[in-house]
């Protein structure tokens, strides 16, 4: 059959339906796109039939024609994959070979069909138009097709770009209309400027699109009412002048009617084709007065530090001034009982100066504590760091109160973790100090039995080394409902126990305080009756080079030797027998006099060690007893003794023993003793004896060192010459430093005892002099100092004094200080 001739022009049909599209000027539902395409189409194409398979998804297509835009007749979508995936229209005519049997049940009696494919974000589908007749489908129908379909795609793309900034602007409002700030953009070209409804209440504007010239009068007239107009008119100046136009931080301020306050902050907005200035305006009123009351705060802050600092600078003279003025006359009263107590007195009389004495000393401790305190309080106190040995610090403890255990029979014993190292770095004076307070707390508190003061190793972080100080007692105890109280400064567990052991309550108050800055804590356990155990830990450093502690190394000579220990005190029994088998000795105990000679008769043994004070039978009736059944075949016999005590009527019965050694005994002296012992030496002194010093300068010798003493107090002259005399030694005394000056000009001086604080010039400055004039031929310089902060030491070394005795002392003080000195005097 002939294709009829259509005399169309299909460019103009192309225009008209172009026209009748119209011009894509916002958002448009792709239905009405669908629609007015499909019936532009049908009567400009001549068409008989159109609609628009759409696809809903990948199982669903509905069918919709211009009649009916919500049609719900439904086919799958799969019938269109004849037309392939591309975008260009298709032209199908009778008889149709490729397109299925369903598709064109579609249609009434298609004779022809036009195809065109519609692929986008918003609309997926082919729109279909049908010929009842024949048509020819020549070039100039197909340039019309092609020129429909691309403004239908078009038209769909422009719709989805519509509704793309309408959600943009949608969002955009939203936000910028949500925001606490007041915002606003000007654009550069003065034709457009826009404002949130936080800015138009700012303002007096509606929000949105505003005049520029409206906004501008606006900003001028609220910049008009700020009270730091000026800076905000030169720093306006500054920012259109700069580069980046940028501004942060720029307070607005108000008065009127009330304090008001701005945060402006300004931004350059630039695109490709358009720029302006973003603004924002946030209230930072609440803000800014509260920082207007901190300066003031701040101010006033200042001016009471400043006044804090004056007055604790006044707190740490005063504090400084009272030592001084306290111990000045203490170091009389202490030094002249000691000298009264060195002269001939009857019973009574030495009773009397020996309450002196007693009162004096209780008298200094609690001094001592005040300032410790005091101190501690004020912030004042420092720790050093110095390398020390860590046996010293139990050591040096029990040296000190020896005698007060010994005379309520109180043994005193100790043990260090064998892996802690023996050398560590910290403050060795203030750790000494707590375990001095601690043991003489137990002591105090012990009418008898024994004293554990034990060092164990809790854990390490490379060179720094957590301890755990332990000090238990066999004393009375503390009730578990007064513990609470023992730290509290200026307390104790009960108004009877200050009434009968005295005190001031801050012994365990500084000490808490001391093992807080040695980052650590402290702690107690305790039984009524039973006795209670003191607990601290401290964090110590120690150097790399630093071996492992070895309480005392182990001896070859004393491998293989065997030695018995009888001592009631099972605890010393423990030790003894522990620091023995380190040393490869094979160790035995007896716990009585009549255990130990059973245990001899039935083993021979290198060596026995026996403590003097026992039970039933004392250490000289079990060394006598065994001395009467084995004579010159016994083994060498050790004394243990308490504190040098020995029976007065007893000298005869030295005989008995090799050694005769003080308690508590050192691990050192300990291995010393046994060493000397088994290698044949019989030592017959006394620990303490054998470690005293001696001087190097024989008696009559002493016209070869002469002595300087300056000290402006007329009662410390008398003490120290008398201390001087007494160990047969003369003295030149002066007032002060100029005097000590002159001395040295008309004699030189071995050694020079020179009081701190004096009239006309200090011991300070006369040393300092001293030394300037003499370089190394400068006598050496004891400082006699009433001070007792760590600062005046450290002020008498840095002067050039080569020690320091503080006061208040008593004779053997000074005396030891004296002698060590005095035999490096001739070397120097």
């Amino acid at each position: 059959m002939k294709k009829p001739e259509f005399d169309i022009n299909w460019a103009k049909q192309a225009l008209k339906f172009i026209l009748a599209q119209g011009r894509a000027e916002r958002y448009e539902d792709w239905t009405a796109i669908a629609r007015r395409s499909m019936l532009n189409l049908k009567e400009l194409s001549q068409a008989s039939e159109v609609l628009f398979i759409k696809i809903e998804d990948a199982v669903t297509g509905r069918i919709v024609n211009p009649e009916s835009l919500v049609s719900k007749q439904y086919v799958n979508p799969d019938l269109l994959a004849v037309f392939g995936k591309g975008s260009d229209a298709l032209y199908f005519e009778h008889p149709f070979t490729t397109v299925g049997k369903e598709l064109l049940e579609l249609f009434k009696n298609p004779a022809g069909l036009a195809v065109m494919p519609v692929y986008h974000e918003i609309l997926n589908g082919v729109l279909i138009l049908a010929w009842d007749r024949p048509f020819d489908f020549n070039d100039d129908f197909k340039e019309f097709i092609e020129a429909c379909h691309e403004k239908i795609k078009e038209s769909v793309q422009l719709s989805n770009l519509y509704y793309s900034l309408e959600e943009i602007k949608v969002r955009f409002n939203s936000i910028l209309q949500s925001v606490p700030q007041s915002i606003v953009f000007i654009d550069d070209s003065g034709r457009n400027s826009w404002i949130n409804t936080y800015a138009s209440k700012l303002f007096g504007l509606k929000s949105g699109n505003v005049s520029p010239a409206d906004l501008s009068a606006a900003m001028q007239e609220l910049r008009n009412k700020t009270v730091n107009r000026d800076e905000i008119y030169k720093k306006g100046l500054e920012l259109f002048k700069s580069e980046d136009k940028k501004q942060d931080n720029w307070k607005w301020i108000f008065h009127q009617p009330k304090t008001f306050v701005l945060n402006v902050c300004c931004r350059p907005t630039v695109s490709e084709n358009f720029s302006g200035m973003l603004w924002i305006f946030d209230d930072v009123t609440n803000q800014y007065l509260f920082d207007e009351h901190m300066k003031a705060i701040n101010v006033q802050l200042e001016e009471k530090s400043r006044l804090a600092d004056e007055q604790n600078r006044a707190k740490s003279e005063f504090l400084a001034n009272m030592s001084h003025e306290i111990r000045t006359p203490m170091n009389g009263v202490i030094g002249m009982t000691s000298l009264l107590r060195n002269t001939p007195l009857d019973e009574e009389q030495f009773d009397f100066v020996e309450s002196i004495r007693l009162s004096a000393d209780a008298l200094l401790e609690i001094i001592n504590e005040i300032l410790d305190f005091s101190k501690i309080e004020s912030g004042k106190l420092e720790l050093e760091e110095h390398p020390f040995f860590i046996h010293r610090i139990i050591e040096e403890t029990y040296d000190l109160l020896s005698l007060k255990a010994a005379e309520k029979d109180i043994d005193l014993l100790y043990q260090i973790d064998p892996e802690i190292p023996s050398e560590l770095i910290g403050d060795m004076t203030r750790l000494r100090q707590i375990v001095v307070n601690l043991v003489g707390n137990a002591i105090k508190f012990t009418p008898s039995g024994e004293i554990l003061t034990s060092i164990k190793l809790l854990g390490r972080d490379n060179y720094d080394y957590q301890l755990e100080f332990s000090i238990r007692d066999t004393g009375i105890g503390i009730p578990a409902d007064k513990m609470h109280k023992l730290f509290n400064s200026f307390s104790q567990v009960d108004s009877s126990t200050t009434r009968k052991y005295g005190g001031t309550g801050l012994g365990l108050a500084i000490c808490q305080r001391l093992v807080e800055r040695m980052n650590g804590h402290i702690w107690l356990e305790s039984e009524v009756n039973k006795g209670t155990t003191f607990r601290f830990t401290i964090m110590l450093k120690v150097n790399t080079d630093i071996k492992q502690y070895k309480q005392v190394t182990t001896q070859t000579d004393l491998t293989g030797k065997s030695v018995l220990v009888i001592d009631d005190n099972k605890t010393n029994l423990r030790i003894l027998k522990g620091h023995c088998e380190m040393w490869g000795m094979q160790a035995d105990i007896a716990i009585n006099g009549a255990d130990g000679i059973r245990a001899i008769s039935e083993r021979k043994y290198d060596i026995v060690i026996i403590d003097l004070l026992m039970p039933d039978k004392n250490g000289v009736e079990t060394a006598k007893e065994i001395t009467d059944l084995y004579g010159e075949s016994k083994p060498p016999l050790v004394l243990f003794s308490s504190a040098g005590y020995f029976p007065a009527d007893g000298h005869g019965d030295r005989k008995y023993f090799s050694a005769i050694v003080d308690k508590p005994i050192k691990q050192s002296y300990f291995n010393k003793m046994l060493l000397d012992i088994l290698g044949k030496k019989v030592m017959r002194v006394r620990q303490d004896e054998s470690l005293r010093p001696t001087s190097v300068v024989p008696k009559e010798g002493n016209d070869l060192i002469s002595i300087l003493v300056a000290e402006d107090n007329i009662i410390n002259q008398k003490i120290v010459v008398k201390i001087l005399k007494g160990m047969g030694y003369d003295c030149d005394v002066v007032a002060n430093g100029l005097e000590v000056l002159s001395s040295l000009k008309r004699q030189h001086y071995d050694m020079v005892f020179m009081d701190v604080q004096m009239p006309e010039m200090d011991g300070l400055e006369a040393t300092r002099k001293l030394i300037e004039l003499y370089g190394k031929e400068s006598p050496v310089v004891i400082a006699m100092t009433a001070g007792a902060f760590e600062k005046d030491k450290q002020e008498c070394l840095e002067a050039g004094m080569d020690d320091y005795i503080t006061k208040p002392f008593d004779n053997e003080i000074f005396s030891r200080k004296f002698k060590q000195w005095k035999s490096l005097v001739r070397t120097l």
